[in-house]
Parts: structure tokens; C-alpha cells; sequence
């Protein structure tokens, strides 16, 4: 009996194992795009890193200059009515290990996504109202570690945001910490953007999976990498051919702490 147990069970972790990588596959838009980034990070790949809340949830953020990171909203608010604050930042996190820890100070995100945020059972749903809202500042302070070269925002308005999509072929770099392989960083390279919306998100084809939100989506520019957005949300991978993936650009950002 212990034998036919244990054959059952083996085969409920293989059939579920199975079922997970074409979920995955879904996801990945039919085909698994991402490459890891070989330790210790390069730059720009040093100044992603690992965001780890009170409630030790994670999510991926970048840092942008030296006390402040970006990353997405929503990484605060997976409790229903709870504020989760962030805890630590580690920039160039590789197997439980960095390349400099930042305490979290602070964070800042506009008020009206708190508001546009649905709970049902596990899962936070986002309202169209506050999907253009989830991006968010995290006001840093360097513990210990080397503080890597900081990845530059993008510095302009909407029209001239367009024209550095059209200028990079309309495709882009997205790097973080994705769930099935959360303390190595993954990377794709050259994915496409699908479309510049009128509310300041982008679709895009970037392979992510949870994990990955908050992480930076950046172009190749004449005066080098520019980071223009972070991964907000994603379909169920049974809806993916209704929709890309969102993320928000730097355009949402409030103001500056």
C-alpha cells in the first residue's frame, strides 16, 4: 500500500508539474523568452533587485538614483485594506545574496489606485480607474553593500515618449525576479511593445509570471538604457489570447518624494 501511495503521488506531482508549464507556456505567449543574467550583475542588470515587505511578499524594483527605486503599487496592497510596507530593497540579489541592501523608507503611489483595487478570495484585481495608477517611488536608505550605477528614467513628456518607442523598433528590455526561479534575475530581451495607450500603460509581450511586478521595462537609447516602465498585470494564462501584458510608464509617477 505505502508503494501504490507513493506511485499516486508521484504522479499527481507530474501531471500538476505538467500542467504548470503549460500555464507557463501560456503566459510566455507560447514560447519561454528569458534568459538569466550570469552573477554578479553588470550594469544596467546591477540596479534591479529584489523588494521584500514587512509581510515578506516580493516583487521586483530598480533602483534610479541613489536613495530612490521604482516598482509597482500594488506589491503594497495585496491585504484588503492593509498597507504592507516595504521592508528591504536589495539591488543585484542572486541567491540570497546582493550586491548592496537598502532599508525601505518610505513609498509613494497615488491615492486613487488604493481606491480601484478589488479583492476576491487570494486574488487583487485591478480596476481600469487605477490600472494606470500602479507604479510607485520607494524612498531608500543604503544599509550595507557597493551601491550600483542607478538605471536613468526617462526624462520627457508623452509625444516624445512615442518617438523613443518608435526610435528602439518599439521593443524593449524586462528583467526580474519571476516566481519560478524568484532569487535568480531573468531577462527578456527585445520584447515587444504592442501598444502606447491613451492612458499612459503599455501592452507588451514581455515573459512574465508573478514575481515579476514592479519589474523595470527599459529601451536602448543614444545616451544609453532608459528605463520608461514597470510590469503591472498580466491575464489568467486562460485569457491570454484576450489580452498582452500591462505595464505603467514613468509618465504615471507622482510626484517625486
Amino acid at each position: 500500500m505505502r508503494s501504490l501511495v507513493f506511485l499516486l503521488l508521484s504522479t499527481l506531482s507530474l501531471t500538476a508539474h505538467a500542467d504548470q508549464n503549460s500555464e507557463y507556456k501560456a503566459l510566455f505567449f507560447g514560447q519561454d523568452n528569458r534568459v538569466a543574467i550570469a552573477a554578479p550583475y553588470a550594469a544596467p542588470y546591477a540596479a534591479i533587485g529584489q523588494l521584500e515587505t514587512r509581510a515578506a511578499s516580493t516583487c521586483t524594483a530598480t533602483l534610479v538614483a541613489p536613495d530612490l527605486a521604482v516598482t509597482a503599487a500594488h506589491c503594497f496592497l495585496m491585504d484588503k485594506g492593509k498597507l504592507d510596507a516595504g521592508r528591504w530593497f536589495k539591488a543585484g540579489f542572486h541567491k540570497g545574496k546582493y550586491q548592496a541592501r537598502y532599508r525601505v523608507v518610505d513609498q509613494v503611489f497615488h491615492p486613487k489606485f488604493r481606491a480601484g483595487l478589488v479583492y476576491k478570495g487570494d486574488d487583487v484585481y485591478i480596476e481600469p480607474s487605477a490600472a494606470r495608477y500602479d507604479i510607485a517611488w520607494l524612498k531608500l536608505e543604503r544599509a550595507d553593500g557597493a551601491a550600483p550605477a542607478p538605471i536613468p528614467l526617462f526624462n520627457g513628456d508623452r509625444q516624445t515618449l512615442a518617438q523613443a518607442l518608435k526610435t528602439a523598433g518599439n521593443k524593449a528590455t524586462q528583467a526580474g525576479f519571476a516566481e519560478d526561479h524568484d532569487d535568480i534575475l531573468t531577462a527578456h530581451r527585445g520584447c515587444r511593445i504592442t501598444r502606447f495607450r491613451s492612458n499612459n500603460t503599455l501592452y507588451h509581450r514581455c515573459d512574465t509570471l508573478s514575481g515579476d511586478s514592479g519589474s523595470p521595462l527599459f529601451i536602448d537609447t543614444a545616451d544609453g538604457p532608459q528605463l520608461i516602465a514597470v510590469q503591472s498585470s498580466a491575464p489568467d494564462w486562460f485569457n491570454r489570447k484576450k489580452a498582452d501584458n500591462v505595464a505603467v510608464t514613468v509618465l504615471q509617477l507622482p510626484e517625486r518624494p
